[in-house]
């Protein structure tokens, strides 16, 4: 009982303690995890008599859920916080102009004549085929 009671401590501390998800993760694997310290007393569960068996399972149980609550309330302020201090860097100055866009262009055929008439000034002017500008 006390050992539970120690190792419900120590866990709830290392789940406040830690700083990063990946950090909270490894507690998790540490505490609730296949060979966890939690898990390790649920194995012992044959060891205790039969009469104080079922108070033992309620107990360690009743541990697991409160660490894993804990856990996930930590991994979602930890979110929270990695979400705010993406937001803190990441402002939009609204005050700025936009991207400018671009009209268009024109069609390559009429780019291509255009070419030529310049090429060609004299060509245009004689034969009077099309009115310059």
């Amino acid at each position: 009982m006390e050992n539970l009671k120690q190792i419900l401590a120590d866990a709830l501390s290392a789940v406040a303690a830690s700083e990063s998800e990946s950090a909270l993760d490894d507690v998790r694997v540490h505490y609730l995890g296949k060979k966890g310290a939690l898990t390790a007393l649920l194995k012992q569960l044959g060891n205790v008599s039969a009469e104080d068996r079922p108070k033992f399972g309620q107990m360690v149980n009743e541990a697991k859920d409160q660490v894993q609550e804990k856990i996930t309330e930590r991994k979602q302020f930890l979110a929270e916080a990695a979400l705010n201090a993406k937001l803190a860097t990441e402002t939009i100055d609204i005050s700025l102009s936009g991207k400018g866009q671009d009209v268009g262009g024109l069609h390559p055929v009429t780019r291509t004549m255009e070419r030529i008439e310049n090429f060609f000034p004299w060509y245009w002017f004689r034969c009077g085929c099309r009115a310059r500008n």
